[in-house]
């Protein structure tokens, strides 16, 4: 395995938020790969919003990890980056979800509606960017609201997120959006670390 491949996945693993950092309302689930060194395929996308936002040059080394509890689902996708700028990939997402205002992820099942521009406090000192954005997801429940920000540093460009369910959808993104909110700054002191 290439060194440079073992420096990059020791940096996305390091900038993952502890397993423990949601409970009890959301506990730890799982993390992708299961182990820190194990290799997964992977595409080259770090957003699936309105088609892929891909990274351009180089390597990427991906970690995922899940919290799952009865009324919170938060999610983690750490990408370390061999040469792209973790900004210039955040601005290709701001880009997309400005112009984009509902997709099909799976085909064949209810699109997607997409709210850009998601108010959040500015990046944390020593972050180079911050964008959210929230979007429904009929395609995966009725429902189903997820809101998800971007955080950029140098070459790491960290994806979180949370999913809300409720018939109102008023309620369902105000929740996620709050619920949003009070990740950066769990997600932010994780990442400055790395």
């Amino acid at each position: 395995m290439p060194e440079k491949w073992n420096q990059l996945s020791d940096r996305a693993v390091a900038a993952l938020v502890p397993k423990d950092a949601f409970a009890p309302d959301a506990p730890w689930s799982k993390d992708i790969p299961a182990a820190p060194g194990e290799i997964v395929a992977q595409t080259s996308g770090v957003a699936g919003l309105c088609g892929d936002v891909e990274v351009k040059s180089g390597m990427r080394v991906t970690r995922h990890r899940f919290w799952s509890g009865p009324h919170k689902v938060v999610w983690e996708d750490v990408h370390a980056l061999s040469e792209d700028k973790a900004a210039d990939l955040l601005d290709r997402v701001r880009e997309k979800a400005r112009a984009c205002t509902s997709y099909v992820r799976k085909e064949g099942k209810p699109e997607r509606v997409v709210t850009p521009d998601v108010a959040m406090d500015p990046p944390p000192a020593g972050f180079d960017d911050l964008y959210a954005f929230c979007e429904t997801a009929p395609d995966v429940q009725e429902g189903q609201h997820n809101c998800q920000a971007y955080l950029a540093r140098g070459n790491l460009l960290v994806n979180f997120g949370t999913s809300v369910f409720s018939d109102d959808p008023v309620l369902t993104r105000g929740t996620a959006q709050q619920q949003l909110k009070e990740m950066l700054p769990i997600v932010a002191q994780a990442a400055a670390a790395a």
